[in-house]
């Protein structure tokens, strides 16, 4: 016997080709190019600026004869190495910086493979090579991580109706928000989760929860930041279907773990779990001194973590399992991903982008006025997080006052549509998931 549960779903008016007794309009834009033209757009600006701004802000700007090579990145680099040559047990050694199960190095390992077989040069601090040639081989795979990400939120704006001139102004917020991501800070792995993570929730709105699964189990395997998704996921999931869902999705990290749980579970447990961050490097928060404190400056930021994914469980269980409205599951989606930078023991800049990707994309369906503020706030906050200011009060809080701001302009209204919006928020038709119970 299978369940049927109603998720709603706003539509757009329909055009005036669509209206009896209207003569026939040019199709727009979006129609003769195909629904892929804003993030295609969004992809190869994102993809110019980024290589060129890692190529030639140092020389130009700096007269430095350097490329912008993130320091993140050797993290990977030396992650991989050890991964293609079998040294699994290096892999999370107290030296490595690595705290995220290997997805993203399973990724890279065709690239690490062949950069070394080549003799490919790496750089500082490790050479005292300046333009090291294996950065020309793996960027691409940060740019590529990136138009990923772009393509997902505009997949999800465009099943939440949003008409194509405000996706084109939201793509350019998500390009803004991703800079820091992987242009600053080199890690692709946290813009790969979102989108599989983004993909997996419009599978689960189309009711194909194995699909749903697996793709957020993948995401998983790329970071662990995707589990605050999860609970979103599994609250809007048949009872049945959801214990299933679960173990489905814990399959792809425990897969791309065993090897090095196998060959080091020491260095491999702490690495994961408590997640060392240091707060004399990064932002000290108001929850740094209630985090256990490691060797060498360190706090375990794992621990504290579980609060966020406490709390975002309630949360979605709370909200998701009672609305039956598309824009509010993305929107607590959001608030889940939030939590994470409300409970961090230590901050750095990058970590709020899940948050800003995702909400930028409700804010997109709401009036004129609070689509921009969303867009100003999240352009604000994402360049205000780059600076040096320390404390573990003032920074902590702008960063968080802001994201709350980002949150509430994004809110989706429960009465009518705003005048300026692109739909009604109350929506006007539904889909309707028919799921088994098996």
């Amino acid at each position: 016997m299978a369940m049927v549960r109603t998720l709603e779903r706003p539509v757009a008016a329909p055009t005036d080709d669509e209206t009896p007794g209207h003569a026939p309009r040019r199709r727009p834009r979006e129609a003769r190019f195909g629904p892929w033209s804003v993030p295609m757009l969004g992809s190869a600006l994102f993809a110019l600026v980024a290589v060129n701004y890692a190529l030639w802000w140092n020389p130009v700007v700096h007269h430095v004869d350097a490329w912008w090579v993130p320091g993140d990145f050797w993290i990977d680099y030396f992650g991989t190495s050890a991964l293609v040559h079998g040294h699994w047990s290096a892999m999370y050694a107290m030296h490595t910086g690595l705290d995220v199960p290997p997805g993203i190095l399973v990724v890279l390992a065709p690239a690490v493979a062949l950069g070394q077989l080549l003799h490919l040069s790496i750089g500082m601090p490790y050479t005292a090579v300046s333009t090291p040639t294996t950065w020309l081989l793996l960027e691409p795979f940060a740019v590529s991580s990136g138009c990923v990400a772009l393509f997902a939120t505009d997949a999800l704006a465009r099943r939440l109706t949003v008409p194509v001139h405000r996706r084109t102004i939201l793509m350019g917020a998500e390009v803004f928000a991703l800079w820091d991501l992987l242009v600053n800070q080199w890690h692709p792995e946290d813009a790969l989760a979102v989108a599989l993570a983004l993909w997996g929730l419009l599978a689960a709105f189309d009711g194909r929860w194995r699909r749903s699964s697996w793709l957020l189990g993948v995401a998983i395997a790329f970071h662990p930041l995707v589990v605050l998704a999860l609970a979103a996921v599994v609250a809007i999931a048949p009872r049945r279907s959801s214990l299933g869902l679960v173990i489905r999705a814990a399959i792809p990290p425990v897969v791309v773990l065993a090897g090095p749980l196998l060959a080091n579970p020491g260095d491999t447990v702490r690495a994961v779990l408590t997640q060392p961050g240091y707060p004399l490097v990064d932002h000290p928060t108001p929850w740094t001194s209630l985090a256990p404190h490691l060797s060498g400056g360190a706090v375990a930021a794992g621990p504290v973590r579980l609060v966020a994914v406490a709390l975002a469980v309630v949360m979605s269980w709370v909200v998701c399992r009672r609305t039956q409205r598309l824009a509010v599951v993305v929107w607590t989606v959001a608030l889940c991903f939030a939590t994470r930078s409300v409970f961090e023991s230590v901050m750095v800049a990058y970590y709020i982008w899940p948050t800003l990707a995702v909400a930028l994309v409700v804010a997109a369906r709401a009036h004129w006025t609070r689509f921009a503020s969303a867009c100003v706030l999240s352009s604000f906050v994402t360049a205000f997080a780059l600076s040096g200011w320390r404390g573990e009060w003032a920074w902590w809080s702008i960063v968080i006052g802001s994201i709350g701001a980002v949150l509430v302009a994004a809110w989706p209204r429960a009465t009518g549509a705003a005048p300026g919006s692109p739909a009604a928020e109350t929506p006007s038709s539904t889909d309707t998931l028919v799921v088994a119970d098996s």
